[in-house]
């Protein structure tokens, strides 16, 4: 009875935890927004002792941060800070794609070019949503290939605090084209065993990412961030 009482309890954490922060990545709590554990136990229909689990996770995940007088807020993130992750994801990433290169499967192999051809049947920008899923599959094919439980976990995290922002790079001109040009490349040079091939091509898929991230800042058209600094640049 114990043992399904724990088990009970690490369910609803674990739903709790998960719906607070696909909240977090689709918007529906946005940057700055007050985690009240009171309110969240009304609105979800759970203690607060679950709610506050799930919430220091999403600390640790650095998608929450603590606020004066005990209370918790949804991070913000400055132009500077979502930068520095897009390095660290595209330095990460490559890496991944580089012992990828010799491991991953003939299964896996094919499946990279099919959706690469997938990604170049979607219609843009209606299909945006659809695009994203693949691309996310497409990396998670890549990562688990990788065979590096240390490295897919530093990735993820890097990945769920970017996460919200991921959709925002495909609202520029030509973006579409781009990003199907990138996989491409990615999925030739698995296919050939290339590890540096592979690697260079993840590295710049990703730090183009950033590079559309900090145009989009220039345009204004991200004003749910905090004002930008721009102190980092990126070079063409």
């Amino acid at each position: 009875m114990a043992e399904e009482i724990r088990n009970l309890y690490h369910s609803i954490q674990d739903i709790v935890f998960t719906t607070l922060r696909d909240e977090i990545a689709s918007h529906a709590l946005k940057p700055g927004d007050s985690l009240n554990t009171v309110e969240l136990s009304k609105r979800l229909g759970v203690s607060r002792t679950p709610i506050r689990e799930a919430l220091n996770r999403l600390i640790s995940l650095g998608l929450v941060e603590e606020a004066p007088h005990r209370s918790c807020r949804v991070k913000s993130f400055s132009t500077d800070q979502l930068l520095e992750i897009y390095y660290i994801r595209a330095a990460l990433s490559g890496v991944a794609a580089r012992l990828a290169a010799t491991r991953i499967s003939s299964r896996d192999k094919a499946r990279l070019l099919d959706l690469c051809d997938q990604m170049e049947k979607t219609e843009e920008p209606e299909q945006s949503a659809v695009m994203l899923e693949k691309n996310q599959e497409f990396h998670d094919i890549v990562i688990a290939a990788a065979s590096s439980p240390r490295l897919s976990d530093i990735l993820g995290q890097y990945y769920s605090q970017s996460r919200q922002y991921r959709a925002l790079a495909l609202e520029l001109p030509g973006r579409f084209t781009q990003i199907c040009a990138e996989h491409r490349r990615i999925a030739e040079a698995l296919n050939a065993g290339d590890r540096e091939g592979a690697e260079t091509a993840t590295r710049e898929h990703y730090l183009n990412t950033a590079r559309c991230i900090a145009r989009a800042f220039q345009m204004n058209s991200l004003r749910f961030l905090a004002r930008p600094s721009m102190s980092l640049t990126l070079q063409s």
